[in-house]
């Protein structure tokens, strides 16, 4: 693997799942891997021969598995030993492909020189369906020339991008030899249980299929790889994993793959994550297809921390805040406001803020659901039917205003300086609001620049009140003792954002 790869995996840099180094561990049925190895006996080994000519294009309806695998004799009781993961591994081992990638260099991507740019790396795959579908990681083959693959009995294969997703850093290859190969069962993610017992099997560094065992450490992790995916929900584990796993398995003690191990902390001394599988399982049939098409709710969300729901009267910091509702999406047209708190999605509840993206993105185009949550200490409910996710968010970007003179004034506390919002200076800013505090001034790593307040935005409302002045948003922030948390509502272009700047000396 290049040294710039091996950079991905650590956190820092951190590979991208999409950001995502996915590790994935798999297993087989017991009597198909008799079949399989059978047939492998019938065949030469070492490398393949030439490709032979595209089997259909016809995509297999499940494109996975949930049989159970051969029996190991493990339970999530059972007393671990040396034979234990000897067995676990033998029956999960036949599924695990090492992949071999071709690519042009950065640098010459960049510049559109490709003459002698050519570099290869290393990463991991598995079969989840015995006609040659391999699910792996996005970053392992992203801009690839050339896919070799090479399976546990040392066969090499050439294969295929069937479809890619970088937001949740997944990836679906295709090997268009005869099978059948052996495949890899996917199990629950969403049963999996703090403690548990799992495998990774991997190709580190290009050695070769390499076991590893360990536990889950937590569950729904999100901000191992900040800005490289956009649906983060990782499993922890323990199992050792470096540089070249990225795309491998991670299976649990009956052989049922319930994660794609995709990232390594360096500083953590093996500490390793991997998306779970049941994100895998909801967009495979799309990947097959080469699309991804995801649907939308509207809104930006953040954590709902302890302080948050002191500052809300929140009994329990628990659900997504909502911070921006997208003029004319469909959490705008059903009601919803910035500042309200989410707590219920359809049938899901929302524990924290990252549960929902992935649920608004996965439930479908055109679904009706039922959104319940709080908004101002009330019971809020509403119906939204989710529309297509826009190619690209409509955002508005304003000058950033000079300081006007006079209706000025430092919010002690909060870093910034606002000014009366006057007709005058909504027409020289091509300014949406029509009344509140303008920000002409924010303190680099002050309480205001650490939410994300800009110069050019208009604080309309704080707690309940609304703001029609420098004045009387100076007022209101003063209700609140140093340490407390001020909720502010801004707009933004056209864009209504809920902010919660802590208040400093």
């Amino acid at each position: 693997m290049r040294k710039s790869d091996a950079t991905r995996c650590m956190i820092g840099r951190a590979l991208s799942l999409g950001a995502t180094l996915l590790l994935v561990a798999v297993a087989v049925a017991a009597p198909k891997v008799a079949q399989h190895r059978a047939a492998r006996r019938a065949q030469p080994a070492g490398p393949a021969t030439p490709r032979v000519p595209t089997r259909g294009t016809a995509i297999p309806s499940p494109l996975y598995t949930e049989t159970q695998p051969a029996e190991t004799g493990l339970s999530p009781d059972t007393p671990v030993t040396m034979g234990a993961f000897s067995k676990l591994a033998k029956v999960i081992s036949p599924a695990v492909v090492n992949i071999s990638v071709t690519r042009l260099r950065k640098d010459a991507v960049q510049t559109g020189d490709s003459a002698g740019q050519l570099v290869t790396s290393t990463g991991t795959g598995f079969f989840v369906h015995e006609e040659g579908w391999i699910l792996t990681s996005h970053h392992v083959v992203e801009g690839a020339k050339k896919i070799q693959i090479r399976t546990a009995d040392d066969r090499s294969f050439e294969a295929r991008v069937a479809g890619l997703d970088p937001f949740t850093d997944l990836a679906l290859l295709r090997v268009e030899q005869s099978g059948p190969f052996p495949v890899a069962p996917l199990g629950d993610s969403d049963a999996l249980d703090i403690g548990e017992w799992v495998v990774a099997i991997g190709n580190p560094y290009g050695l070769g299929h390499t076991v590893t065992a360990g536990i889950v450490s937590a569950k729904g992790r999100s901000t191992v790889l900040p800005g490289q995916t956009r649906y983060a929900n990782y499993i922890q584990t323990d199992a050792s994993i470096n540089p070249g796993n990225s795309g491998g398995p991670l299976v649990d003690i009956q052989g049922r793959v319930i994660g794609i191990n995709t990232a390594v902390i360096g500083k953590a001394q093996g500490i390793g994550f991997a998306v779970p599988v049941n994100m895998a399982k909801k967009l495979l049939p799309q990947l097959a297809r080469g699309k991804i098409e995801r649907s939308w709710l509207g809104i930006s969300v953040g954590e709902v921390t302890p302080q948050v729901a002191r500052a809300l009267h929140l009994d329990r910091a628990a659900g997504a805040l909502v911070r921006e509702v997208v003029a004319g999406g469909p959490a705008e047209k059903a009601g919803l406001r910035a500042g309200d708190v989410i707590l219920r999605f359809g049938e899901h509840e929302i524990r924290n803020a990252n549960d929902l993206p992935w649920l608004a993105a996965s439930e479908g185009i055109g679904k009706r659901v039922t959104v319940e949550g709080q908004r101002d200490g009330r019971q809020l409910r509403a119906t939204v039917v989710l529309t297509a996710m826009p190619k690209r968010f409509a955002t508005a970007s304003e000058a950033a205003p000079a300081a006007p003179a006079g209706g000025e004034g430092t919010l002690v506390g909060l870093g910034m300086r606002v000014a009366t919002l006057t007709a005058a200076l909504r027409k020289r800013y091509r300014l949406h609001a029509s009344q509140g505090a303008l920000v002409v001034q924010v303190d680099r790593g002050g309480p205001a620049d650490n939410v994300g307040i800009r110069v050019g935005d208009v604080v309309v409302q704080s707690e309940r009140r609304a703001v029609r002045s420098a004045e009387e948003l100076a007022t209101a922030a003063k209700l609140f003792p140093t340490g407390e948390m001020v909720p502010l509502h801004v707009a933004r272009g056209r864009q209504i954002l809920f902010l919660l700047p802590r208040k400093g000396r």
